[in-house]
């Protein structure tokens, strides 16, 4: 059965019945078959050893010119090789896309760049390229030196795009983008610097200079444990808490000073507050204490990806999906928004 999967994987389908006749044959004589097989696997396994070696040299940082996202970790190169050799394609397919590393961009970064793109928009390079993306987004081999899904398959497949290791995760063109990337629309959890973010649940300080002499209101609140950027205002209107209080609770919870002016906008609405609100006050509370200003969002189960400005998510609000707890019991979510990509529009 070995020599009958071969040949189903080596030869052109217009030939499939001319050798299926053959192995009719062969099969009548098995220690031909088994002689053969020694032979053609002896066959593939140096010319497997020997389009490593060329691949290995052709991604070489001295032969792919300001191309060096191959070098940005210990292991980058062999992955790379690896992958290259294990993606679908020629041994043609693969030793050009090798030879052309640095020299050839198989991503539209105009069309990276958009609010909302499908992966193919801008993903436009060779049938092979397109597949080796696919291979390299989820390698464990490229996911360390703080690098997620994808970012070294866009900065591999393009010399507009690099690695970086100050501000962003990658480079555009010269522009610093943070990554938020994974397999669905769980997506990424912002994380601020720490000293950013507050945490209010059992704060009774906190809560006694909100609630005044009210020293039973204080109680209450200091023991709430679950407040999201959905319910917020429906919780601000069951403790009677006015515009004063909710932007102090905003400014509480979003310390960094460049967030305040937005937290001081949104918590003059009072209960008119909406969850795309918080959402936005979150980013950039988030995107200040990083230094970002502009972020991507990559997601491999519907292939899409998302583009947007820290100060303006308008332009994706209807396609962002994200979950953003305020106060809670535990103090590893409270503060921090999860987002990623709607699969529909709201």
């Amino acid at each position: 059965m070995r020599l009958h999967h071969l040949f189903e994987k080596s030869i052109d389908p217009k030939q499939a019945k001319k050798m299926q006749r053959i192995y009719a044959k062969m099969q009548e004589n098995p220690a031909v078959i088994d002689e053969l097989w020694k032979t053609v696997s002896t066959m593939t396994a140096a010319e497997g050893g020997e389009l490593k070696n060329r691949i290995l040299v052709a991604v070489d940082p001295k032969n792919t010119g300001s191309e060096q996202d191959q070098t940005y970790a210990e292991g980058f190169i062999e992955g790379l090789v690896n992958a290259i050799d294990k993606t679908e394609g020629t041994t043609e397919e693969r030793i050009a896309f090798a030879k052309g590393l640095g020299k050839v961009s198989h991503i539209d970064t105009e069309a990276l760049l958009q609010p909302l793109s499908g992966w193919g928009d801008w993903l436009t390079g060779t049938d092979f390229s397109k597949r080796l993306f696919e291979t390299l987004f989820l390698d464990p081999a490229f996911l360390q030196a703080n690098k997620g899904p994808g970012e070294f398959a866009l900065a591999i497949l393009s010399p507009d795009i690099s690695l970086t290791g100050a501000k962003g995760d990658i480079q555009v063109k010269g522009k610093p983008i943070e990554v938020k990337s994974g397999k669905t629309s769980s997506g990424g959890r912002l994380t601020p610097t720490d000293g950013t973010l507050g945490q209010l649940y059992k704060n009774k300080e906190f809560w006694d200079a909100i609630a005044g002499e009210d020293e039973a209101k204080a109680g209450q609140l200091a023991g709430v444990n679950k407040v999201n950027a959905n319910n917020y205002a429906q919780f601000l209107d069951q403790y009677n808490l006015g515009p004063e209080q909710s932007t102090q609770i905003l400014k509480a919870i979003f310390k960094h000073p460049d967030a305040a002016p937005m937290a001081q906008s949104i918590g003059r609405s009072g209960t008119n507050v909406t969850a795309a609100d918080l959402i936005k006050l979150s980013v950039k509370n988030y995107g200040a204490s990083q230094g970002d200003d502009h972020f991507l969002i990559l997601q491999k189960d519907i292939r899409a990806s998302l583009y947007f400005d820290v100060d303006n998510l308008d332009p994706v609000l209807n396609r962002l999906s994200f979950s953003l707890p305020l106060i809670d019991s535990d103090a590893r979510s409270q503060g921090k928004a999860q987002i990623g990509i709607l699969k529909k529009s709201r």
